[in-house]
């Protein structure tokens, strides 16, 4: 007689722990996860518990007509949340069919009862800026007193005249919002747990940070200043030079020594523009243990649609700056690696060769040559320059390691 081969009725699914039930659920859209009700009595209710919400395109359903999306999108959200039971660490709303601040005031109105952790606002920013000037962020965001992250894009910021900050808050991410310099500089100060800040400006700021435990910067766009004045602790920056728009002194006025700062990363770097070189120097002198050093030059393209936008006050640098202008005894004593990209014409080589001349230590440097220009001759004349350090790798690579932020 042949066994029969026993399966268990055991309902798997019902009986995983309730940790592995919230992982399940946050790996999916959102609205799939309300659909998960259907798979058993006691998967029925377990979306009304989700810890993290997010709320994006991957939410909307299908539709040839927007404003029937838009309108089914923003009732799906209230109903959502008025159902919803218990607490939400996170919260995230990013979807390109919203169209009124009110409909967001009265979602944040709902979770400001449930001590919110992390927060992220984010609509695409040309096409709403287009569509909407001006959209402010509702106020009551400024109660959250208990977020640790805050990200917010393309919105109007003015918080009341009563605000004193975010007292708990670690991460601030600003990209492509509207706010004055006294709203900028009091909402870094009013964060003195701050340790990352990344800022997107597109208001020519001339900005001061004072944010004594920061220690990841970011910072873009179009700015008159950027002065450092109290971010003893900063570990990495990463600053990005939209043309011809960073001007002035900048770093030249920062007193301090960035004894902490082990990764600088500099993107959209003229070679040639004097300004820039010398925000670069001086930030290359004032870190005496970095570690890992990046930058990023346009290629030819870009260059060449640079060129009629050259600002009056451009001053052209010279190729050999960088050891004209720096201490005979300056060394990058603990610089590991360091990788720079669209290297391409004399002034460009001249700072790989101060880099492979001034770094003991190195362990291996990557370039990449402008795909115009001509290659093979650059490779050799680098593999000619003398290294500080007799055991460093120089690799080669194409294109850039530049990405969107």
């Amino acid at each position: 007689m042949s066994k029969m081969t026993k399966f268990s009725s055991k309902d798997i699914i019902s009986d995983l722990p309730r940790s592995i039930n919230d992982l399940i659920l946050t790996k999916l859209p959102i609205r799939d996860a309300v659909r998960t009700s259907v798979l058993s009595s006691k998967w029925r209710y377990q979306w009304r518990t989700m810890t993290e919400l997010v709320f994006d395109d991957k939410s909307l359903c299908l539709r040839d007509d927007k404003k029937v999306a838009e309108k089914e999108f923003v009732d799906f959200i209230m109903r959502f949340l008025m159902l919803h039971n218990g607490p939400i660490q996170k919260f995230k709303l990013s979807a390109s069919y919203l169209k009124k601040s009110t409909e967001i005031y009265q979602w944040l109105l709902v979770i400001s009862r449930k001590d919110i952790k992390e927060l992220v606002l984010n609509v695409p920013g040309h096409d709403w800026k287009r569509d909407n000037p001006g959209l402010s962020i509702p106020r009551i965001i400024f109660t959250f007193q208990k977020l640790n992250r805050l990200m917010l894009s393309a919105f109007t910021v003015k918080p009341p005249v009563e605000f004193q900050g975010y007292p708990c808050l670690k991460c601030l991410e600003l990209d492509g919002v509207t706010v004055t310099l006294k709203v900028i500089e009091n909402l870094i100060s009013g964060c003195p747990l701050l340790e990352k800040f990344k800022f997107i400006n597109m208001d020519k700021l001339a900005l001061t940070i004072r944010a004594p435990n920061l220690k990841h910067l970011i910072v873009g766009g179009n700015f008159d200043d950027l002065y450092l004045e109290d971010t003893p602790l900063v570990v990495a920056i990463s600053i990005c030079f939209y043309p011809v728009v960073w001007r002035g002194d900048i770093l030249r006025k920062v007193p301090v020594t960035y004894d902490y700062l082990k990764s600088i990363e500099i993107r959209d770097m003229d070679y040639e523009d004097l300004d820039m070189v010398v925000y670069v120097l001086h930030l290359l002198l004032q870190s005496p243990n970095l570690q890992e050093l990046q930058i990023s030059s346009p290629d030819i393209r870009e260059r060449d649609s640079y060129a009629d936008v050259e600002a009056p006050h451009y001053k052209h640098a010279d190729f050999d700056i960088w050891e004209r202008h720096c201490p005979a005894d300056f060394t990058f004593k603990h610089l590991r690696t360091a990788k720079l990209s669209h290297v391409f014409n004399k002034n460009e080589m001249e700072f790989v060769k101060f880099v492979l001349g001034r770094s003991p230590l190195l362990k291996e440097i990557s370039i990449s040559f402008d795909e115009f220009g001509e290659a093979l001759e650059r490779v050799n004349e680098v593999l000619r320059l003398q290294r500080a350090s007799p055991g460093v790798e120089i690799n080669f690579f194409e294109g850039s390691f530049r990405d969107h932020y």
